[in-house]
């Protein structure tokens, strides 16, 4: 290999590192902004760490959902789609709507939906 070729590959190389630097990069800062927009959207129900105990559990009719444990209770459908579903309402919690969650996906922006789930992907037990 000449030196020419050498400086190709380090410049290639150089730019893969960088493009999965940035990704990492990217990932972080959707979870740390996933975990501003929960603890402001959803932790005065769910609690600070996702329990169910947040300050305002004790007047609902029903506990809020322990968002740790998501994944273990997901049947192989998985945090995303769990989360989509219970912003939607399209999720079955009781038998009437005084069960059901608040409906948030017309007041959140996708993106911000996204960093909520991925923040709530690394508090799974």
């Amino acid at each position: 290999m000449n030196k020419r070729d050498l400086g190709r590959l380090a410049l290639v190389m150089g730019l893969a590192l960088s493009s999965q630097i940035q990704a990492e990069s990217s990932q972080t800062d959707d979870v740390q902004r996933g975990q501003a927009h929960y603890l402001f959207f959803c932790g005065n129900c769910h609690g600070m760490d996702g329990k169910g105990d947040g300050p305002l559990a004790v007047h609902l009719k029903m506990a809020p959902t322990d968002l740790t444990l998501l994944q273990a209770g997901d049947g192989g459908t998985g945090i995303t789609e769990r989360v989509m579903k219970a912003l939607d309402g399209g999720h079955a919690i009781g038998e009437t709507e005084a069960h059901k969650m608040p409906v948030f996906s017309e007041s959140l922006e996708v993106k911000t939906v996204i960093q909520i789930t991925e923040y709530l992907k690394t508090i799974q037990k």
